[in-house]
């Protein structure tokens, strides 16, 4: 399994001040999880960063983008949107599954956009990390394409080869469809400490119904660290 870098290596490997990485982790700007009351980094959300960073564009931000509130997981993350039986055997199927689903609740205005932009982002780099999670996303995110900012979630129980980097099988997969590059962080750090967590993962794996994940998954968040939870304020860029 990948393991975590310490501050210090993640630092060095963004090239950034470790003072700097751990403040921008704190804030919810970087993904990271604390252990033992020390940042740890996995190099897969680091990537994921990076390559949101380089993917922001003018163009692609909504017309107000301070005005993008960072809301609590009730706001962004109902019942509707768990998939508990996700019918795929390999990544086109449970891309195109998760974009019918999500196209069925009314949570996007064009299907086809969405379906090629999160396809085009996993040949560019895997999402899945070695928890057997994995995080899809458009690269470019335009909020013109879905009428409001969500989180989906689609569970397989038998796990799918996504790319995870231990080669293993994936089960659960996070749809994120945030309004800008910050909020889109913020919720990659969280669900990364949600996940990190083997009893809570493995209740997500377990559950027997749609209500039961999304039960848990508010409880995960309700149990959220201080320096993670939503602020309820505007989430800039």
């Amino acid at each position: 399994m990948e393991a975590y870098m310490t501050a210090k290596e993640a630092a060095s490997y963004l090239k950034l001040a470790e003072r700097t990485l751990v403040r921008l982790a704190h804030e919810g700007k970087i993904p990271g999880v604390k252990i033992g009351g020390q940042w740890r980094f996995r190099r897969a959300l680091l990537d994921e960063y990076l390559d949101t960073m380089a993917a922001a564009s003018v163009a692609s931000a909504p017309a107000s983008p301070n005005q993008v509130i960072d809301a609590p997981l009730p706001d962004i993350f109902s019942v509707e949107n768990v998939i508990p039986d996700l019918q795929a055997n390999n990544r086109e199927e449970v891309i195109h599954s998760m974009v019918a689903h999500v196209t069925e609740l009314g949570l996007v205005s064009d299907p086809q956009w969405l379906e090629t932009a999160l396809a085009a982002r996993e040949r560019l780099v895997p999402t899945a990390v070695p928890e057997g999670v994995a995080f899809l996303h458009a690269r470019r995110r335009s909020p013109d394409k879905f009428p409001k900012q969500f989180i989906a979630l689609g569970r397989a129980r038998e796990g799918v080869l996504f790319g995870s980097p231990d080669m293993g099988t994936t089960q659960l997969f996070f749809l994120l469809a945030l309004r800008n590059d910050a909020l889109h962080l913020r919720w990659l750090s969280r669900l990364a400490w949600i996940v990190r967590n083997s009893t809570r993962l493995a209740g997500l794996i377990e559950a027997e119904t749609a209500q039961d994940i999304h039960d848990a998954m508010l409880e995960a968040a309700e149990a959220l660290p201080a320096s993670l939870r939503p602020t309820g304020r505007s989430a800039g860029r």
